[in-house]
């Protein structure tokens, strides 16, 4: 169900455990071959399949397109929120459903920068908004032994406008590939206790610009990216949430054991 598509009267009568989808992506650049709104059409998409793989019992909100992006300002085009802005504008659209009193939502990011902020959104929900359950999660992650099964490119190769996310955008919308410029991009930290790409993190976090990683904005290796493969990527990615989705709906993911026992 499309919250934008309802009016309020279908909203109102909807039951409150019904679980909310909140996607969050950017509009940043994304290398020489991507859109700029590839991270947001990503998520727009999982959040589309993710529905109907659920019978579309869930209530999914219009994805949140502009991110926390300041980390690639060096690029033309990206549209960015300070940090300031971009907690109060996360906290403010989960808030705006909790005070509905929908008491389970679902936060899916699709933009690694908007990671820590949102992590501070969330927690500053929960005091705010006790009886809500809010769960976030960075899609990727959900999925990430899954697409390190399907993956080709070597370790690197998978960090932004790599192989997978140009996979998912030819799986989606093929045409707004440049597949004529195509090829790997970006420097890989040497350091053991820093992440080698989005499935191998490190250990540190370091704040760096993509100017100083990158040369065209890209950092990993799409030429083995295809749409077929991005369609595996998105069965992956899909399966992993709507088993994320069962345990909010049945109430397992408060569910605890006892350790030791």
């Amino acid at each position: 169900m499309l919250l934008q598509k309802m009016t309020w009267q279908e909203i109102d009568s909807l039951d409150r455990s019904t679980v909310v989808v909140a996607t969050f992506g950017a509009m940043e650049q994304h290398g020489t071959h991507l859109p700029l709104e590839t991270d947001a059409l990503i998520g727009q998409e999982i959040a589309r399949r993710l529905d109907n793989a659920c019978d579309q019992r869930l209530l999914v909100l219009p994805t949140q397109w502009l991110g926390l992006s300041l980390h690639h300002m060096s690029f033309s085009g990206t549209i960015t929120t300070s940090v300031d802005t971009y907690l109060a504008m996360a906290f403010e659209i989960l808030g705006s459903i909790a005070q509905t009193g929908f008491r389970k939502i679902l936060v899916i990011n699709s933009h690694g920068g908007n990671v820590s902020a949102l992590d501070l959104a969330l927690t500053k929900c929960r005091e705010t908004y006790p009886k809500t359950r809010i769960v976030g999660v960075t899609y990727w992650n959900a999925a990430a032994a899954q697409l390190r099964a399907l993956r080709e490119s070597s370790i690197g190769g998978m960090g932004h406008a790599c192989e997978l996310e140009t996979s998912l955008v030819l799986a989606t919308s093929p045409k707004l590939v440049r597949s004529d410029r195509l090829g790997p991009d970006g420097r890989q930290a040497v350091s053991e206790f820093a992440g080698k790409d989005m499935l191998q993190g490190g250990s540190i976090t370091i704040s760096r610009h993509f100017s100083e990683i990158s040369c065209n904005g890209a950092v990993g290796d799409p030429r083995t990216a295809s749409a077929e493969k991005g369609e595996r990527f998105f069965e992956a990615i899909i399966s992993r949430l709507a088993t994320l989705v069962s345990e909010i709906e049945s109430g397992r993911i408060d569910e605890f054991s006892q350790i030791g026992e």
